[in-house]
């Protein structure tokens, strides 16, 4: 699946001096491209999206057909606001 990521979650991911933590995200996302409904259905507003746990953070992201979009990367207690 091809993977395609916002300008908000570039932003957010360029925000990040820890190594391991850019490590984990890049991980998480290649799993994505393989199993790409491993994420956790969201509801409300955020219908339709997903959500995947790197505590203390989630990456949100949707699917369209064959493409990942990856909407946003952040702390547990902002990324949902």
């Amino acid at each position: 699946m091809q993977i395609i990521f916002s300008e908000d979650f570039k932003k957010e991911f360029k925000k990040i001096r820890d190594k391991q933590t850019r490590l984990k995200i890049i991980k998480h996302i290649k799993k994505l491209s393989q199993a790409p409904e491993s994420g956790k259905p969201l509801s409300y507003e955020l219908r339709g999206h997903r959500s995947v746990r790197i505590p203390p953070f989630r990456i949100i992201y949707r699917l369209e057909k064959d493409k990942i979009i990856v909407n946003c990367f952040d702390h547990r207690k902002e990324v949902y606001r």
